[in-house]
């Protein structure tokens, strides 16, 4: 090819470049948008609490030399429960074997929810309120993180990206040294740094990819600390063309449990097949 020729082929090259550009949208004043994503940020189990969907975990187990050298794979059929106490987690195989027991388990928790509501039958009007009230006091400590986040973090709008042909303003999160959060939840949560991206059109968190920096003590049904330079990944899509919903998470990193027995994890999970649920039901 001439030179002639390249500097044509590069001239072009150039033009188009900048016609893309050109036709890029601005980004979105970076407060507002903020502020409007804030506003749509619920929580996941109150949200899936209305839908039942199955549950595939994959889990990972290393050598000294980082080889896999173990997998376990469970699938589940998740019923939930507006009462978090009934929620279902049915499982239905493990390591692609199905499970024999499931009439014996779908009877035991038939008759434990029919236990439940027997109980709440006899309750007292004093006793339901009290329960309904500490309802309201859940949800309120719960706004209450959503409503630190922006306090904890310092949140900086890098660009304009697409996932599944919807574009998605990107945010990097950096805890803010001098903030002493409010919130137990948010004294774990400024143990991280973050990366999210947040549908442009319906302002919804469709990515979230975090890093911990530094150890920090957390409860999973026991005392367990999550240690530095562990990782995390959400992915959230649009349901039915109506509600976002988790779809994936993984998470890889170690921890001690009662500080300890140290626990490397490494743990994939898909969501699939959400149906909206009777609501009497």
């Amino acid at each position: 090819m001439s030179c002639r020729s390249l500097q044509a082929t590069a001239a072009i090259a150039v033009a188009i470049a900048g016609l893309a550009q050109a036709q890029e949208p601005p980004l979105p004043d970076a407060k507002q948008f903020l502020a409007e994503s804030m506003r749509r940020l619920r929580s996941n189990d109150l949200l899936r609490s209305r839908y039942t969907f199955t549950e595939e975990e994959t889990r990972y187990t290393y050598d000294a030399s980082g080889r896999v050298v173990k997998t376990q794979h469970r699938v589940y059929d998740i019923q939930p429960s507006f009462e978090p106490e009934l929620t279902y987690r049915r499982l239905v195989s493990v390591n692609l074997v199905p499970q024999h027991d499931l009439a014996k388990r779908d009877a035991e928790h038939q008759k434990k929810v029919q236990e439940w509501t027997a109980a709440r039958e006899r309750e007292r009007q004093n006793a339901r309120e009290a329960r309904l009230r500490r309802e309201a006091d859940e949800d309120r400590a719960e706004q209450a993180v959503v409503d630190e986040l922006t306090e904890i973090y310092d949140f900086r709008m890098t660009g304009r990206e697409t996932i599944d042909g919807r574009p998605a303003i990107v945010f990097v999160l950096e805890p803010r040294p001098a903030y002493s959060p409010r919130t137990p939840q948010g004294r774990i949560i400024k143990s991280f740094r973050g990366r999210a991206w947040v549908d442009e059109q319906d302002r919804e968190l469709v990515r979230l990819k975090t890093d911990v920096l530094e150890t920090v003590s957390v409860k999973f049904g026991f005392i367990f600390r999550l240690l530095k330079g562990s990782r995390g990944t959400m992915e959230r899509r649009k349901v039915d063309g109506e509600t976002w919903l988790p779809t994936y998470t993984r998470f890889t990193g170690a921890g001690r449990v009662f500080f300890i027995w140290r626990v490397d994890l490494d743990q994939e999970t898909y969501f699939t097949s959400y149906r909206k649920r009777d609501p009497t039901g």
